[in-house]
């Protein structure tokens, strides 16, 4: 079985939430509530009672979000989309990763979610701005009302890169090569659109270190799927 890694510090304040990232086949993430088996495909996540609809989309490490109102029931898949948005209960949003940060972003008080994969190049257009202005545009939510997780990723000391990365970050005066913390950039920016840094939560775990994650940078070319949504019941976990 694959069973996710949650996010622990939500299960009590919003128990009207999913929010997860699988594991390797074969690894246990510790948590029961969202069983995937072990050669699950995509259409095996829509067997949850909570959500029986899903969406995910090819990927391209841009800044596209979209809102997801009611949907029909299974599988939904768009082009060229690396962030979701909804606040509908029962619509399941997926991102895959492989080092890069899956960021999740909820707003209690609507009970809107989104859900956006950053890699540095989608990191460098906007991808954390373009989901915090569409969570303010679709739902009328204030970054300071806005709770962040930043989920499983590379880790700075484990991620090397280049002077074009820094520059394209707006990092300047470093090295021409030299470590990366994507998720302390991400920290920073969130705090400067205005987010509380205590409402920012931030993964401990390095996907090139914890052997139950996929690493792009340790020639895996297996992948993790981030996982959010409003549940359609209103109970806590099973």
């Amino acid at each position: 079985m694959t069973f996710p890694i949650v996010c622990h510090h939500w299960l009590h304040p919003f128990p009207w939430l999913f929010a997860g990232t699988t594991v390797r086949e074969g690894q246990e993430g510790g948590h029961q509530d969202f069983r995937l088996p072990a050669s699950w495909a995509w259409d095996a996540l829509t067997t949850h009672p909570s959500f029986p609809t899903v969406v995910h989309a090819h990927q391209i490490h841009g800044a596209r979000v979209v809102p997801h109102g009611s949907l029909t029931a299974g599988r939904h898949t768009l082009e060229g989309v690396d962030g979701h948005l909804t606040h509908v209960p029962g619509v399941l949003m997926a991102v895959t990763i492989a080092d890069c940060v899956p960021i999740f972003l909820v707003a209690p008080q609507q009970r809107g979610v989104a859900l956006l994969h950053a890699g540095w190049r989608g990191v460098a257009e906007g991808m954390l701005e373009e989901g915090v202005g569409r969570m303010q545009a679709e739902l009328g939510v204030h970054p300071a009302h806005l709770h962040v997780h930043l989920g499983p990723a590379i880790s700075g000391t484990r991620y090397e890169v280049g002077a074009e990365v820094f520059e394209a970050l707006g990092i300047f005066g470093g090295e021409a090569n030299g470590p990366l913390d994507l998720r302390r950039h991400l920290t920073d920016r969130a705090v400067r659109l205005g987010i509380p840094r205590d409402h920012i939560d931030v993964s401990p775990i390095c996907t090139r270190e914890d052997p139950r994650f996929y690493s792009h940078r340790g020639g895996d070319s297996g992948r993790q799927v981030a996982l959010l949504g409003v549940r359609l019941e209103t109970g806590g976990p099973a």
